[in-house]
């Protein structure tokens, strides 16, 4: 019964969050701080759902640019992960999200960038988009990089695109890692669980070329598989 409740609070939740959004962005739509505060419209659902969230450090690079990586889960995401947000960001999203009644129109607003992976030359057009406004904004950009949700699978293999980006413009990587909530977060108890994120020291991409990127993505999954392993460890 809890699950529902939760369920159904969600759903109210998500509607209210995005029209608080489109207030905040339409007074000054495309802002580079947009999607931070827009996120943490979403981050109020943590309380209700029941999560205690530990945030374990601040992000290293404060409101400076960097390409931000982290795991995706599920559809929880959105509403446990934003006090680890950080100012000055634009969020790389799948095309579909367009389609979303009112979110989609809140992520455009709030000055993100929508990616088709479906189609490489798309894809590619999406990636140079990002790297316009890193340029145009002086904004960092956070992806994940895994391209879809793992839904309890662990950490996927990541694609190169965010780390490309990262090298074209000379930027480094910040692994954000949180520990698995299908793990160590139930809605059906009423203290659901815990859930810990945490930024990992930049990853330098001087003297990288694009040809290096297929390499830096597995290093980066790598280390981020073992952190998320000792996350999960102290929950």
């Amino acid at each position: 019964m809890l699950l529902v409740l939760r369920s159904v609070y969600l759903i109210f939740h998500f509607i209210v969050g995005c029209l608080l959004g489109l207030m905040i962005c339409l007074v000054r739509p495309f802002h580079k701080d947009n999607s931070h505060y827009c996120a943490r419209v979403f981050g109020w659902a943590r309380f209700v759902l029941g999560v205690r969230f530990i945030a374990k450090n601040e992000c290293p690079t404060g409101r400076g640019q960097a390409i931000y990586v982290c795991n995706h889960q599920d559809s929880l995401d959105m509403f446990l992960y934003p006090p680890m947000l950080p100012y000055n960001l634009a969020l790389l999203g799948k095309h579909s999200l367009m389609y979303i009644p009112l979110f989609g129109v809140l992520f455009w607003l709030a000055g993100n960038i929508f990616i088709n992976r479906s189609d490489k030359s798309k894809a590619r057009d999406a990636m140079a988009e990002a790297a316009q406004a890193v340029h145009r904004k002086k904004c960092a950009v956070f992806i994940f990089p895994e391209g879809t949700r793992s839904r309890g699978r662990g950490l996927l293999p990541f694609k190169h695109g965010a780390f490309t980006l990262a090298i074209e413009a000379g930027l480094p990587i910040v692994p954000l890692c949180f520990s698995s909530t299908h793990k160590n977060v139930d809605l059906r108890r009423w203290k659901a669980g815990e859930c810990i994120g945490e930024f990992l020291p930049p990853v330098s991409t001087e003297g990288l070329t694009r040809a290096d990127a297929k390499a830096l993505a597995a290093q980066v999954q790598e280390q981020m598989a073992e952190h998320i392993a000792r996350l999960d460890a102290r929950v």
